[in-house]
């Protein structure tokens, strides 16, 4: 499909509206999708090619939001219609987005949390540096058009925010990490002392259940009248002590 007025003859993307009549100069630049973020100016025409907001859902899809400026000072922009109204509305989008989630990094308290954060703050963040830079060279290409210095000037604060959000979720997201590791630690730590005393026992406690187990073939009437068996007792708990005091020795001597 070919549209063509004035002289002008392009051929019709199925991202730029039917009715835009672009010149051929800015139409021959542009290929089937409409691509990165880029500015482009020929003979007072100025067109912008901004991607809205990223989601964390739109699996990496950018979706143009389009603005052109005419020769005669007329803006006209796409898909939302408005104009340079138009693009302050797709900056605003951007504002309310840094909100939500410098709402989500004050409430995040788990890595999961904060994670959730950065896997859509960091592609905010790189589409709105890129955006910053098209509207500074937007404001360049037309140096009177006020809303645009407006614009680009809200597009920095857009910028600076998203970076100090994506600063808090990382740091935050180190902190956590660093608080689990030290609570794990700590959680091993006194594993390794419950451990300890359940050893002390069983080295006190070995030698004389040995003994016991042993006389304790024997009646017990028998066996609790029995001398024999009371130096036994004894026997085994000086057992267990010495046992326990090696065992303890060689763990202070490591």
């Amino acid at each position: 499909m070919h549209i063509e007025s004035g002289g002008m003859t392009q051929e019709a993307r199925s991202f730029l509206p039917a009715s835009w009549e672009l010149p051929d100069a800015i139409a021959k630049r542009l290929g089937d999708a409409a691509g990165r973020q880029r500015v482009m100016s020929d003979d007072g025409h100025l067109l912008l090619i901004l991607h809205r907001a990223p989601t964390p859902d739109d699996d990496e899809v950018r979706h143009p939001a389009l603005f052109w400026r005419m020769p005669s000072g007329q803006w006209r922009s796409s898909p939302d219609a408005g104009g340079l109204d138009a693009l302050d509305a797709h900056l605003r989008a951007y504002a309310k987005s840094i909100h939500t989630l410098d709402q989500q990094v004050d409430s995040a308290t788990t890595p999961s949390d904060y994670f959730a954060v950065l896997r859509w703050v960091n592609p905010l963040l790189r589409s709105s540096r890129h955006q910053l830079t098209v509207l500074q060279a937007a404001r360049e290409a037309q140096p009177d058009e006020r809303r645009l210095i407006n614009a680009r000037d809200l597009a920095a604060d857009v910028e600076r925010a998203v970076d100090l959000v994506a600063s808090d979720a990382r740091a935050g997201m180190e902190y956590s990490l660093a608080r689990s590791s030290a609570e794990q630690a700590h959680f091993a730590h006194e594993a390794t002392l419950e451990a300890r005393k359940l050893n002390r026992l069983v080295a006190f406690f070995f030698p004389l259940a040995t003994l016991v187990a042993v006389f304790g073939m024997n009646p017990p009437e028998s066996v609790v009248v029995s001398q024999t068996f009371w130096m036994v007792i004894a026997a085994g708990a000086v057992a267990g002590l010495v046992v326990l005091t090696g065992v303890t020795f060689a763990r202070k001597r490591k």
